[in-house]
């Protein structure tokens, strides 16, 4: 019998999406179920949702509206909230539902972060996962009981990167 799995990509460094996106290839290989649900994301132009879109077996939503404001008191962040729960409402349906054998929560880690969604309610769907679901998390800063909920946790840690010499983001690198 197939355990349930829950993967954790989360630290300061690149490389956190990247590796999801290729457990999801992965998975796909091997004729998985797979739904991707993005958190504050709301470009649908980058690589990898160009590319995965295109497959069968994969549903693909994002809940955000960009970069969140700096004055986190910005009335605007209550939009932010709104559309992020929504997410938190379709990540726990897609995981609790036999429809998706992978579910991909990309950026949740930050959403939980700067307080978007609560994270009690997710917790509690990790709890109810069938065996065989595949659950991968990314984002910075992921919470203490999220890390504790999780199998297998990696953190990527930045050594150097490419924005600090002034390398702006480019194709196929970063989107």
């Amino acid at each position: 019998m197939k355990k349930r799995r829950i993967l954790l990509f989360t630290g300061n460094g690149k490389g956190k999406s990247t590796a999801a996106f290729g457990m999801l290839a992965r998975a796909l290989g091997h004729g998985m179920r797979a739904k991707v649900i993005q958190f504050v994301k709301s470009d649908d132009t980058v690589g990898e949702q160009k590319f995965f879109s295109r497959l069968d077996g994969i549903e693909w939503e994002q809940f955000g509206k960009g970069f969140l404001p700096k004055d986190r008191h910005n009335p605007i962040m209550e939009q932010h909230r709104f559309v992020a729960r929504k997410g938190l409402e379709a990540s726990i349906a897609a995981l609790l539902s036999p429809d998706y054998d992978f579910v991909l929560l990309d950026e949740l880690c930050f959403a939980l972060k700067e307080n978007l969604v609560p994270l009690d309610p997710f917790l509690e769907a990790l709890r109810l996962l069938d065996d065989g679901k595949i659950v991968v998390i990314t984002g910075r800063n992921a919470p203490d009981a999220l890390i504790a909920a999780a199998d297998t946790v990696t953190e990527m840690t930045m050594i150097k990167h490419a924005y600090e010499q002034g390398i702006p983001a480019q194709n196929g690198v970063e989107n």
